[in-house]
């Protein structure tokens, strides 16, 4: 990845960010239902439904294309998502090659973005000898109006956190790499939505390009819990 393409992330960001900390979206304010069971359709847009648990907490959905999108219900304790979620990001890491960057002290070109605004920071350098000839960049933005987004590139894949909180939780995780894993994946994730309290609802993803699923995902969580 180029620091171009670093660059144009950083933009898009600020973009959304404007002269001020981001605004939640209208969606984030809409009522989340408690659910006991999943309700999943036979088709949702270029999903089809492969197999689904008899107790209603798990189904799976496929594509053509052999990518995979796993729907279930996941139990909070003490409305932590962060912890429910944990084993879900180690496992969906693991479908991806091992992350190889080191932290660059310094680059060696002139090709360095430093940004620092209130809820706003975009680093990035580029190629350098201890990262091993990598571009790398990384976006935070704070938490405003219940909206946290970070964004780490590196010239070999991109991972990127939402994390919002309005009347409910949701949360977006996404990993993207430049080289297949153990698998052929080269892009996992996952959309997570739901009560404060729990259960939350996970559409989790595993892609061998960068296919758009994510309103088929958004299409099979507002069917069981709304927003």
């Amino acid at each position: 990845m180029s620091i171009r393409r670093i660059s144009v992330i950083g933009a898009a960001v600020i973009g959304l960010a404007g002269c001020n900390p981001p605004h939640p979206r209208p969606r984030l304010d809409a009522p989340l239902r408690a659910i006991a069971t999943l309700d999943c359709p036979q088709e949702a847009h270029d999903l089809t439904l492969k197999s689904a648990a008899s107790d209603g907490q798990n189904c799976l959905y496929g594509t053509d294309d052999g990518a995979q999108v796993m729907l279930q219900l996941v139990k909070l304790t003490g409305g932590d998502a962060q912890a429910a979620l944990a084993p879900m990001e180690a496992r969906l890491k693991a479908e991806l090659p091992p992350d190889s960057q080191t932290t660059a002290s310094t680059a060696t070109d002139k090709d360095v973005v430093d940004i620092n605004v209130p809820g706003l920071h975009v680093h990035a350098k580029g190629s350098d000898t201890k990262s091993g000839g990598r571009d790398n960049a990384q976006v935070e933005i704070g938490s405003h109006g219940g909206v946290g987004l970070s964004i780490n590139a590196t010239d070999g894949g991109t991972r990127v956190l939402i994390d919002g909180r309005g009347s409910g939780i949701r949360r977006t995780f996404i990993l993207t790499t430049d080289h297949p894993g153990p698998h052929g994946y080269k892009m996992v994730g996952y959309e997570a939505e739901g009560p404060v309290g729990g259960p939350l609802v996970v559409a989790s993803v595993m892609t061998k390009d960068d296919e758009g699923l994510r309103d088929d995902m958004q299409f099979l969580l507002k069917h069981n819990v709304g927003g």
